[in-house]
C-alpha cells in the first residue's frame, strides 16, 4: 500500500503492491487536491486479484494509464478484487472512471455494466451505464466502519466493461478532474513519480515491441554482440502469435537468395497446431518459450509490461525512449544508438515526428 501524507490533513491513498510508503510536502498536493477532500484513490490495474478481468494498456498513451476490461465474450467474468487502508472511518462520496463504450453509436442496452462493491455490499449505482467518453461517474454515498476495506468489481454482463480508477472522498463537493494537465498531476502526487523518467541505462539497440517482428530483432541483434533493450507493453511476447491473440505463424522464408532468413522465426515457432475454434487453445503458442529465448540472451534487457510513449530527438534523431510501466505508472528513459519500431503502429516513428499518413 502507497500512502502519501500532508500536514494540512490531506491524505491520499493508493493500491500498488510490495511497494514502500511515499511522503509528500503539503505543497505538492495542492494542485492535485483541495485540503478539504481527504480521499482514497485507487488504479484498478493496481487490484491485487484481477479475477477475470484483463489490463488493456492500448489507450494509456490518450489516458495516462490503462484500464481493467471484463472481456468475456458474453460470460460474466471472475471479480477482480483488492483490499485499500483508508485513513479513517466515515462517509465517502465514490467516483468510479469508466464509459458505456457503446454510447458512442447511440446504441441501447450499456453491454459493459459492472458492480463496485465494498465490503461485499454493492453500490446503488450500476457502473458502465453512460457517457460516451471516459469520465468520474457517480457512485453516491458510502459508510466505511473499518478502515481495512476491500474492494470488488463485478461485472455483470461479460461484454467488455470498463474500470480505469475508483476514488473515494470525504467532501461530498469534491469532483476529481478528468482532464489533463489536472488528471495527470493527481495521479503523478497520488502514486509518488517523479516529473522526469528515471534512466534505466543506455544500449546499442532499442526494440520497442515485442511481436515476433521485435523479438527477432532482438534477438539477432544481441547474438550479434550488441547491448539490446526490448520494450514491450504486454506481459507475454509474440503480439499476434500469442496466447492472447492466437495467430499462426505464417510467411515464406528461408528462401533463396536468403537462405538463412527465418532461422529465428523458427525457433519461435510452435509445433502443435490447431484449427481456429474451440481446440486453438493457449497453450499451443507457447510463449513460456518466447520468454525463455529471450531471458537466455546475456546481450537483452527485456522491459516487459513497459509501454514506449514518449521520445526524445534532437536535430531529427532519436536518442532515448521513454516507457510507462502498465501497474505502477512509473516511467523510464532508455537510451540507445540504434531504435527499431515494432509496435505494429508505427507509435515510436510518429513520437519522432516521421512523416505519418492515416487512412480509413
Amino acid at each position: 500500500m502507497r500512502v502519501l501524507k500532508a500536514l494540512a490533513a490531506v491524505s491520499l491513498f493508493l493500491f500498488s503492491p510490495a511497494v514502500p510508503s511515499l511522503h509528500a510536502r503539503e505543497t505538492d498536493l495542492r494542485p492535485a487536491l483541495p485540503a478539504t477532500a481527504q480521499a482514497v484513490l485507487v488504479e484498478a490495474e493496481g487490484f491485487a486479484q484481477r479475477g477475470g478481468w484483463v489490463v488493456d494498456p492500448q489507450f494509456m498513451d490518450q489516458m495516462g494509464s490503462p484500464y481493467l476490461l471484463a472481456h468475456g465474450l458474453g460470460r460474466p467474468v471472475a471479480d477482480a478484487a483488492t483490499e485499500v487502508e483508508f485513513p479513517a472511518a466515515g462517509d465517502y462520496r465514490v467516483w468510479v472512471r469508466t464509459k458505456d463504450w457503446v454510447a458512442q453509436w447511440n446504441a441501447p442496452g450499456a453491454p459493459g455494466r459492472f458492480q463496485l462493491l465494498v465490503n461485499g455490499r454493492p453500490l446503488e449505482t450500476t457502473c458502465g451505464t453512460e457517457g460516451a467518453q471516459w469520465h468520474w461517474q457517480d457512485g453516491g454515498s458510502v459508510k466505511i466502519l473499518e478502515r481495512r476495506v476491500r474492494l470488488a468489481l463485478h461485472d455483470l454482463t461479460g461484454f467488455e466493461g470498463r474500470c480505469d480508477a475508483v476514488l473515494f472522498a470525504r467532501d461530498p463537493q469534491f469532483t476529481p478532474p478528468n482532464q489533463d494537465p489536472e488528471m495527470a498531476a493527481l495521479r503523478r502526487v497520488c502514486l509518488g513519480i517523479p516529473e522526469q523518467p528515471e534512466p534505466a541505462g543506455e544500449f546499442d539497440f532499442v526494440v520497442a515491441g515485442g511481436g515476433i517482428a521485435g523479438t527477432c530483432a532482438a534477438l539477432s541483434a544481441a547474438r550479434l554482440g550488441l547491448h539490446v533493450a526490448l520494450i514491450q507493453d504486454r506481459p507475454v511476447l509474440g503480439g499476434n502469435n500469442s496466447s492472447e491473440v492466437r495467430v499462426w505463424l505464417q510467411g515464406a522464408r528461408n528462401k533463396e537468395p536468403w537462405p538463412r532468413l527465418g532461422d529465428i522465426v523458427a525457433e519461435l515457432e510452435q509445433p502443435r497446431r490447431a484449427h481456429y475454434g474451440p481446440t486453438n487453445t493457449a497453450d499451443l503458442y507457447e510463449d513460456d518459450k518466447k520468454l525463455a529465448l529471450v531471458r537466455a540472451e546475456p546481450n537483452i534487457r527485456l522491459f516487459l509490461e513497459h509501454r514506449a510513449n514518449a521520445v526524445e530527438t534532437e536535430s531529427g534523431k532519436i536518442l532515448a525512449v521513454v516507457a510507462q510501466e502498465i501497474h505502477t505508472g512509473r516511467r523510464v528513459r532508455i537510451a540507445g544508438r540504434w531504435f527499431a519500431d515494432c509496435t505494429g503502429d508505427a507509435a515510436v516513428g510518429a513520437l519522432a515526428g516521421a512523416d505519418l499518413e492515416i487512412h480509413p
